[in-house]
């Protein structure tokens, strides 16, 4: 049974691995589970095993794309220090992570710019789950009554660091010492009566 698994996973990894490559290699506009089925030497009956339809394939692929990111949101929000300066690692973590992935590879990036503009129920989800960690972050900055407008504010702010089309456009601006800045210049505006501090 164990090895069963194991090698579910292992056939799951091939197809996903060689779907990122077809979406690469199309710039995001080719994605046929026939035409990946072959690629990776397996019938296509074989293949809808594993991915029944393309929303499956789509869907397994956004889960790859969007797990280590919300791991890393969840944990900056998580971590035992004052509200200001888990907001910076907050925006940093974010940053770092799709900034790489666009510097190891430019044409898996925007593959997945492609195929996010197609499924933006997936790219909806992903983001809502960004949003809550960034509103544990700042209800423990901010008051009740302003946290809405404290998450939006943050978020209008540091589009630049987080948004994958952004970084792709701008990427020579997505540095650390410009995200640092913008937060260091948020705090203040945070902090305003209406929108008073409860946390250092």
């Amino acid at each position: 049974m164990a090895r069963a698994k194991a090698d579910v996973a292992t056939v799951r990894a091939k197809l996903l691995a060689e779907a990122e490559r077809m979406l690469a290699q199309t710039r995001g506009r080719r994605l046929v589970l026939s035409e990946l089925a072959q690629r990776v030497g397996m019938s296509q009956s074989y293949a809808h095993r594993f991915f029944p339809t393309k929303a499956d394939l789509v869907r397994a692929l956004a889960a790859r794309w969007f797990r280590e990111v919300e791991a890393a949101s969840a944990e900056a929000a998580s971590l035992d220090l004052a509200p200001a300066e888990r907001l910076e690692r907050w925006v940093l973590a974010l940053l770092s992570l799709k900034r790489d992935r666009y510097d190891a590879d430019p044409a898996v990036f925007d593959a997945y710019l492609a195929l996010a503009a197609d499924h933006m129920d997936l790219v909806a989800a992903h983001t809502d789950r960004l949003t809550d960690d960034l509103r544990r972050i700042l209800s423990d900055l901010v008051s009740p009554a302003d946290l809405e407008r404290a998450v939006q504010t943050v978020e209008d702010a540091t589009m630049l660091f987080r948004v994958p089309f952004a970084i792709s456009r701008f990427r020579d601006r997505a540095t650390d010492d410009r995200a640092r800045a913008v937060v260091a210049a948020l705090l203040p505006a945070l902090s305003r009566p209406g929108g008073t501090a409860t946390g250092g």
